[in-house]
């Protein structure tokens, strides 16, 4: 029983089901504990193990008490939770790490080990199973294996690339462990995709619980557009190989690039990608519907029920997802929906919701008199008329509010804001409550605790629409006729009118608030602006927003000029009714900035500023401000000078990031 445990566990540890390959047909093996390599790796069942252990630490997924994926906007222009993180928003308090630090090469070992081990044998024709499931989960560790280094590549630019498992010799260690241009690195992973694709079984297979071939495109897609997007913005910087303050050229003396040629190859990639999944997958229905009839568990709307549904596997545009499960036999849960339907100590900001557009695509400062802005005295009104994703997910006065497990479904209640709620875990941090993954079914609500077993999406095909339409105005400088069915598209769906040319005319650069209107210190053209807008207004809640502001150079700006969140217009009439707590108990609002106060003062600004209610031993209550540096982290000293022939820093294959210091401890030169 014992062992079967083990291997059940196994099995679940990920939350993600083996679904082609049954968890059963483990029970009665050893644990992989005391599985020596001769006795693994003998099956197809061995294979696809070994390729699902790996899931958990790789995607990021709703797990725990919180709000998930919901949280993942956080520490940029969409939204917060709880307070920023002082690390990237206060300068002088990032500090370069001795060891740690996020670089790590545990997961790349044990993935290499699989091909030193694993391949061979089944080339050898020594695994017994269905050939066709085999190459599979082959693919599976290619994806892996990419997914692994994009992760890297975001994370530190250049970094080693590194296929087998080293032996332990430090002058092979060295000669292995260089530093790589990110270009070579990303080239690398779109290689490691090719052979994944190559391999994997189309959409569909494991109920889209374990990688397919449209998920493996997608991420082609995202990375490509990514090296393609930072090289384009970030050349000059130090950041991109080649650049005359490149680092890298001390262990790269010959090295030479072409960047703008780079970037056409990126693009072009990302473009001949994306469309394998735009062109085959429809985005699913959105009806309108935004709240239950009484009694119901659901709003009908396929749209936003999506993001809160058990089971996913019917669903098209979901790519992969993972599934969670409630039972006699195991738990895995996780506490999303839970945490959205209380606060959450999330809030979306007030320079988010003023990206949407009116529902005749005008923006809201260009509104027409047939489609008027209503003004932003109340949520509602801040919704009325516009983009059919801000009203479906955001909530609003008028929006009912799911029940808790203790709650009858026929129990109508309406969504009141508590920002000064009484457990910091129950706020709406802006009054801006994310509305994306809420369930209207009781049993997943139960009240503080993470017991929801809804579906997470990890890839979903609306992405490769979008990846495809910014790829190919980067490239063309014109909306060409895919980029065209595919923006209308999306725009259909969100219920916005689908002439962007209108939006476009309507733009004025000067009035919108986006950070992504910049690209370091210039301001971008119109169209590139809107597809940006496009893409923020899709994936609101989906933690998209971070990645998408980096390889941008979005972040400029804040450099020279403090960025200060805010959320509602509190102070002219949602104080009346925001000033009860998390159970309905009114409250004294407090906005002296004291240790006491629970909401921010009406003097600093009508609008809720969540980071300014409390001024005592808080760095944040000014705004944020960013350093050059953030772009990438540094590189830990520990690692610098243990991959140098003499323990010195200057002789180390693994050099320093720009704008960071080689002392342990300090912070960003700038």
């Amino acid at each position: 029983m014992k062992t079967k445990n083990i291997l059940l566990q196994l099995c679940l540890v990920t939350g993600f089901s083996i679904l082609g390959s049954s968890c059963e047909d483990f029970l009665d093996r050893k644990p992989l504990s005391s599985v020596t390599p001769k006795e693994y790796f003998q099956t197809e069942d061995h294979f696809a193990a070994y390729a699902i252990s790996h899931y958990q630490g790789l995607f990021p997924t709703h797990g725990g008490f919180g709000m998930g994926i919901g949280n993942g906007d956080s520490n940029t222009d969409n939204a917060i939770t709880g307070m920023a993180n002082t690390g990237y928003f206060v300068k002088g308090q990032w500090k370069v790490p001795a060891d740690g630090g996020g670089w790590n090469f545990g997961t790349i070992r044990s993935i290499n080990y699989f091909f030193a081990e694993a391949l061979p044998r089944f080339e050898q024709n020594l695994v017994s199973g269905k050939k066709e499931n085999i190459l599979h989960y082959i693919g599976e560790m290619h994806f892996l294996r990419a997914l692994t280094y994009f992760n890297y590549l975001k994370t530190f630019g250049d970094y080693p690339i590194i296929t087998e498992v080293l032996p332990d010799d430090s002058a092979v260690l060295i000669e292995k462990s260089k530093r790589q241009p990110r270009n070579k690195v990303a080239r690398f992973i779109l290689e490691e995709l090719d052979k994944a694709i190559e391999n994997l079984y189309g959409q569909g297979f494991g109920a889209n619980n374990r990688i397919n071939k449209e998920t493996a495109y997608l991420l082609k897609s995202r990375v490509a557009l990514y090296e393609a997007t930072f090289e384009k913005y970030h050349q000059g910087t130090g950041r991109v190989p080649g650049d005359a303050n490149w680092p890298g050229k001390a262990i790269h003396p010959d090295f030479q690039i072409n960047v703008d040629e780079e970037v056409k190859f990126f693009l072009k990639e990302a473009m001949e990608a994306a469309e394998k999944v735009a062109d085959k997958i429809e985005l699913t229905e959105n009806t309108g519907n935004i709240d239950p009839e009484a009694g119901q568990l659901t709003t009908s709307n396929p749209y936003f029920d999506m993001f809160a549904q058990v089971d996913l596997s019917k669903n098209k545009e979901v790519l992969m997802w993972r599934s969670y499960a409630k039972n006699s036999d195991f738990t895995i849960t996780h506490g999303t929906p839970a945490w959205v339907q209380s606060g959450g100590n999330n809030g979306l900001l007030k320079t988010y919701i003023e990206s949407f557009l009116m529902e005749d695509g005008r923006p809201w400062y260009a509104a027409s008199n047939e489609n008027p802005y209503m003004g932003d005295v109340t949520l509602d009104d801040v919704k009325k008329n516009r983009d059919g994703r801000l009203q479906l997910f955001v909530f609003s006065e008028s929006n009912r509010l799911p029940n808790i497990s203790s709650e009858s479904i026929d129990m109508i209640k309406k969504f009141v804001p508590h920002p000064a709620a009484g457990r910091g875990e129950m706020r709406d941090r802006t009054c801006y409550r994310l509305r994306k993954y809420a369930s209207f079914d009781p049993v997943q609500n139960v009240w503080g605790k993470a017991e929801s077993f809804t579906g997470c999406i990890l890839y979903r095909a609306a992405e490769a629409y979008l990846n495809y339409i910014e790829a190919s105005y980067m490239l063309n400088n014109k909306i060409d006729t895919k980029a065209d069915k595919y923006w209308k598209a999306i725009r259909k769906r969100a219920k916005v009118n689908e002439d962007y040319n209108q939006t476009i005319q309507f733009t004025d650069l000067t009035k919108e608030t986006d950070f992504a209107k910049y690209s370091g210190n210039n301001l971008i053209d119109k169209t590139l602006f809107n597809i940006r807008r496009e893409r923020r207004c899709e994936f609101i809640g989906e933690d998209m927003r971070w990645d998408d502001l980096i390889r941008w150079r979005s972040f400029d700006k804040m450099i020279d000029t403090k960025f200060i969140p805010e959320g509602c217009n509190f102070w002219d009439k949602i104080y009346e009714y925001a000033n009860k707590d998390e159970n309905g108990t009114v409250i004294e609002l407090i906005s002296d900035g004291s240790s006491k106060a629970n909401v921010s003062s009406k003097d600093l600004s009508k609008y809720f500023r969540p980071m300014s209610i409390n001024k005592t031993n808080n760095e944040l209550y000014n705004g944020y401000t960013w350093s050059k540096a953030n772009y990438l982290s540094p590189v830990p000293i520990r690692q610098i000078e243990l991959l140098s022939p003499d323990g010195s820093i200057e002789n180390s294959v693994i050099y320093q990031n720009p704008y960071w210091p080689n002392k342990i401890g300090d912070s960003a030169i700038e």
